[in-house]
Parts: structure tokens; sequence; C-alpha cells
């Protein structure tokens, strides 16, 4: 093999192993996943089934489930609406908040919405809801390309930031909306 021959097969090595290595993540467990998964399958817009669970039990309330739609955008980002019938109209506003890969097909998600106002004589099973906020932290789990599951903790806050004893879990199922 000539020189020249060596220095251009050098070359042409390099150039391959300084493009291919950004191509490689891993996640927070150390497995590797490549840019073959980017987009990240949970880009785009999503109806939620949402139902409550208690946090101690794992009981889940099916009669008490509801509809969410979330937007996950390419930068990290979402946007949620909610028909939760349990807050009163206008109390809840949409949610903001932001995602991150953790995994080949698992996220984490934050997103936070305002309690805009006190519940107004609210009649059971409809729980009292005071002026702060609320935050959903949860764990998403790709199903396949159209579905995920998710486990969600939720905390309610007031005006001040303290954490108002109201706080809870839920189950989400959703569907890619077409």
């Amino acid at each position: 093999m000539t020189t020249q021959t060596f220095l251009r097969a050098v070359a042409a090595a390099l150039v391959l192993t300084t493009t291919a290595a950004p191509a490689f993540a891993t996640d927070d467990r150390g497995n590797a996943f490549g840019r073959s998964q980017a987009p990240a399958a949970l880009e785009g817009a999503w109806q939620a089934t949402i139902t409550p669970v208690n946090c101690t039990t794992g009981t889940e309330f099916p009669q008490f489930a509801f509809a969410s739609y979330l937007m996950f955008g390419s930068g990290g980002t979402i946007t949620e609406t909610t028909l939760n019938p349990r807050f009163q109209p206008g109390q809840r506003s949409p949610g903001l908040g932001q995602w991150t890969r953790t995994g080949r097909a698992s996220y984490h998600a934050r997103l936070q919405a305002f309690i805009q106002f006190d519940s107004v004589d609210p009649q059971p099973p409809a729980p009292f809801y005071q002026r702060g906020s609320q935050t959903l932290d949860q764990t998403i789990e790709m199903q396949d390309v159209d579905h995920w599951t998710s486990d969600a903790d939720i905390t309610f806050r007031d005006i001040s930031g303290a954490v108002i004893l109201s706080t809870g879990c839920a189950k989400a199922a959703a569907v890619r909306m077409r």
C-alpha cells in the first residue's frame, strides 16, 4: 500500500468515526440509542385517557376517568388541555411544560397549570381546589408509534408555592391524533 493510499484510508476512517460518534446517546441507565430513533416517537398530538389512582394502594378509579389533549413539540415542550369535569368551568388553565427522552422508548414529562380560583360550592364527589397551581410529573412508555402509557404524580400548590395536602396519582393511556 502506498503512503498516499494509506493516508486516504486513514482520512476516510477519521471522517466516519467523527461523524458517526455523535449519532449515539445513552439514557440514564447507560443504554445506547441512536439517531435512528429521532425524531422521538413522542412528538406530535395525543389524546389521553387519564384515570385517577390511589397513590398508596394503586387502586384505579375508572368512574372518574377523563380525556386530555397533549402536544409534544420537537424542542422538548408540552402543551396540554384537559376535560376533567372535577374542575369548574375556567378554573384550570392549559398546562405547559417540558419532556426529555430517558431511553429508547421512555420519556419523562413535567407540566404545570394554574388553578385560577378556589372552587365555589363544590358538590360531592367534586373536590375543593384552591387557587394556585397543579404539577404533573410523569414517566411515559411508548407501546408502539401510536400508543403510550404513563404513571403520574400530581401535586397541588397554593399561590405562595406551598404544597397543599391534596396530591394524587394517575395513569394515562394515549393514542396519537391523526
